[in-house]
């Protein structure tokens, strides 16, 4: 054949597959681009007249961004497969991107499945070679996506599992009882520990609430679980009565439990299950109970003691009040009697005698009622006067004074050292009473072999001021010390005592809020300690 023959012949051939509606391209054993058709030329976004005439590899580049392809070796390499062996070769599927004409410098994502046929002339010479593709580049998106979804779905249900797993080891080490109950009939989907443990040997996981505890069917908690699954409101009681049954099947045992309902819900918002967390109050519950009623006893109690406390002032009152005239006259009656016995009498001094010793009865009961008296004032009345700065060293002196005489008979030595605490917050009637009895009582009980020695001292901390009354008298046993300030309690014969004025100051530093103690030692002396509260300013209440 001619070469203008030939030339024509060719033309038309490329002509013919250029309208084909397949997608094709056509290249000579050189590598150079001969034509494309149609459809090859809309899947790689180009004109027939830029590809015409160029070598292929500068038509079509690899992407930089996806060197992983190597589409341009792959696709050298099959058409080279064909020239060597003048076979068709099919490729794999192939990732190879196209040029953008819409912004120069980037691709366009193409994957294909191409095909390469060599075409020979009748003397067996290779013309051209066809690359037919296959545009497969929403198929392999569509496969990508659907990888991706069900790696996300895997990876998630991976996730799930790995929460679930860690739930459950969360729920079953939890020191509360926990379970899950699925769906509307309440099924134990989880139980741990704590929780079973409520229930003995039950069988729990896997059955309904109705059927594994049927004793809580109509109780407020199942109302209330009721209510939680069907609004998807949170619920919680405390010390919430619920009957169960005892694990020797012998009837219902009152429990009182503590718990929480949170609803589960599916990513749909759907409500498919209850979380449940329970703390067995029963215990705490019951002794609550005994506390109340021990509370009402102790209050009981506390009413006849004030009723008992009462009727003792009105006696005290009455006996201190409506005794005084019967004494009195006896005291006359007594007088008279003197005078009549002295005047007829021919044993005088034997009369008088006995006339004495009623005189000493007779004032040894006033004393007492006097007495009975100032201790229901104590009672009734507390702290009655308003506290003072009290100058202790002046105090001390002014009692001093008054109790010249037995200083004086007894040669007492006392010491008074306050400079670190100078005054003191107290009643200055009451202080005065408190340092009266205890510098009186540390001369009536002195040693009779040793001068006496008598010590006040006054010291002060944060919290506290404290008066000290030493002395070296007779001292007292452990017994003794234990039974100091009772009333009417003497703890010595040899002098005159009514056992109520150490009762009396220790009921008025009580009153203040105080505290008074006794260190003592027989045959070597007693120390009085007296603590009085000072308030948050600096002051004594």
């Amino acid at each position: 054949m001619p070469a203008a023959d030939a030339t024509s012949s060719l033309t038309q051939e490329l002509r013919a597959l250029e309208t084909v509606p397949d997608s094709y391209i056509v290249v000579s054993p050189e590598l150079v681009i001969l034509t494309a058709s149609n459809a090859y030329l809309t899947d790689t976004l180009k004109r027939r007249d830029e590809l015409v005439g160029r070598y292929l590899f500068d038509a079509f580049p690899d992407n930089p961004a996806a060197p992983e392809a190597q589409a341009v070796r792959n696709w050298r390499a099959s058409l080279e497969h064909v020239i060597a062996t003048g076979r068709p070769h099919q490729m794999a599927l192939q990732h190879y991107d196209v040029l953008d004409p819409e912004r120069p410098g980037h691709f366009v994502e193409r994957h294909w499945l191409p095909r390469n046929t060599p075409v020979f002339d009748a003397g067996g010479k290779l013309r051209y070679i066809i690359h037919s593709s296959v545009n497969v580049t929403e198929e392999v998106r569509a496969r990508r996506a659907t990888a991706l979804a069900q790696d996300r779905e895997q990876r998630a249900l991976v996730e799930v599992e790995r929460q679930r797993a860690r739930l459950a080891s969360f729920l079953a080490q939890a020191p509360a009882a926990v379970c899950v109950y699925s769906g509307p009939d309440f099924v134990y989907e989880l139980v741990n520990g704590p929780y079973q443990q409520l229930f003995g040997d039950r069988p729990l996981l896997g059955l309904p609430v109705a059927e594994a505890v049927p004793e809580v069917v109509g109780q407020p908690a199942w109302q209330a679980l009721c209510h939680v699954y069907e609004t998807g409101q949170a619920h919680e009681e405390v010390a919430q009565l619920i009957p169960v049954a005892r694990a020797d099947g012998r009837g219902l045992q009152d429990r009182y439990f503590t718990f929480r309902y949170q609803p589960r819900t599916t990513e749909q918002g759907q409500i498919d299950g209850v979380l449940v967390f329970v703390f067995e109050v029963t215990e705490q519950v019951v002794a609550g109970q005994q506390v109340q009623h021990l509370n009402q006893e102790l209050r009981e109690t506390n009413h006849q003691l004030l009723r008992a406390n009462a009727d003792l002032d009105t006696f005290i009152y009455t006996a201190s009040h409506d005794l005084r005239s019967p004494i009195a006259n006896i005291e006359g009656l007594i007088d008279a009697l003197r005078q009549e016995l002295w005047e007829s009498a021919t044993n005088a001094p034997a009369i008088e005698h006995i006339l004495r010793l009623l005189d000493d009865s007779v004032t040894r009961f006033q004393t007492t009622i006097e007495e009975l008296t100032t201790v229901m004032r104590l009672q009734q009345d507390g702290q009655s006067v308003l506290p003072e700065q009290v100058d202790v060293s002046s105090l001390v002196h002014n009692i001093c004074l008054d109790l010249a005489a037995p200083i004086q008979a007894s040669q007492a030595h006392i010491r008074v050292e306050v400079a670190q605490c100078p005054s003191l917050r107290f009643s200055p009637k009451n202080l005065r009473s408190i340092l009266f009895n205890l510098l009186s009582n540390a001369l009536k009980y002195r040693a009779p072999e040793r001068p006496l020695q008598i010590e006040v001292r006054t010291s002060c901390d944060e919290q506290w001021a404290e008066l000290r009354v030493q002395d070296n008298g007779l001292g007292l046993t452990t017994e003794q010390q234990h039974k100091l300030f009772r009333l009417f309690t003497r703890l010595h014969d040899h002098v005159e005592g009514s056992g109520v004025g150490l009762y009396s100051i220790h009921k008025l530093i009580q009153n203040a809020g105080g505290t008074i103690s006794v260190s003592s030692e027989l045959g070597v002396g007693s120390v009085f300690s007296i603590r009085l509260p000072i308030t948050p300013d600096g002051r004594q209440n």
